[in-house]
């Protein structure tokens, strides 16, 4: 009797550990991912709408995500345990990627894909990166060379089966907010250079704000060079 009590005692004992290692609550990050990670084993790229922060239900299995209405528009995320819930989200899919057969490599075009999966924040490394060949009528917006990548940070978790896309990554600026740039102003003919500190992040073209060192006052430049303004007016106050 004493042996059957233990024995029972150590089950529920084992099945309590399981639980408080494998239970959490499911973060839209999660979500996205499992998505990302669904529709690239389908051949299509995506790109949930949904907030990574935004929290929904306990779950102490895999997340399982099939198509709905018949399509991979939206996508049904289930969880089956401890209690089986589901939430349809919009997959907003970006068309397929094609992997092309050990065959077919001498029609291929060359893209960057990831070596692990990297969450949303990461840099990315050399080792981060690898090259693969995909089909060239699948190759839109994509990097051929590792170098065009590497240093960048990733503005989305990424798996390893979707190629590398400017939308994975946060922008590069040529002039960052708080930086140190050039300014120059033309008075009547006559060129004025001076410094100044950039109010605003912005691409070359982009109109920004930035505060004469010199004055304290308020300018506003366009961007002609990285770290480089020319001043179009004074600030509306």
């Amino acid at each position: 009797m004493m042996r059957q009590i233990l024995t029972l005692f150590l089950i529920l004992v084992g099945i309590n550990a399981q639980a408080e290692t494998t239970t959490r609550v499911v973060t839209g990050l999660e979500m996205q991912e499992a998505i990302i990670d669904r529709l690239s084993t389908a051949g299509e790229v995506a790109a949930p709408n949904v907030l990574p922060e935004k929290q929904f239900y306990a779950c102490d299995a895999p997340l399982e995500v099939e198509p709905a209405f018949g399509g991979w528009r939206s996508v049904i995320v289930r969880c089956p345990s401890p209690v089986e819930w589901e939430v349809t989200v919009r997959a907003q899919v970006k068309g397929a990627v094609a992997l092309l057969p050990e065959t077919s490599q001498s029609y291929a075009t060359q893209a960057i894909f990831l070596r692990r999966p990297l969450r949303s924040g990461a840099r990315i490394q050399a080792d981060d990166v690898e090259t693969r060949q995909i089909d060239p009528l699948v190759a839109n917006n994509i990097y051929t060379e590792p170098a065009d990548v590497i240093g960048r940070v990733l503005s989305q978790s990424m798996t390893t089966r979707v190629p590398v896309m400017p939308r994975h990554l946060e922008r590069e600026w040529a002039v960052n907010a708080d930086d140190t740039v050039s300014i120059q102003i033309v008075r009547g003919g006559i060129e004025i250079k001076s410094s100044g500190i950039a109010l605003e992040a912005g691409q070359i073209g982009d109109t920004i704000r930035i505060l004469n060192v010199s004055s304290g006052s308020e300018l506003i430049g366009r961007i002609v060079q990285e770290k480089k303004i020319e001043i179009i007016s004074k600030a509306l106050q």
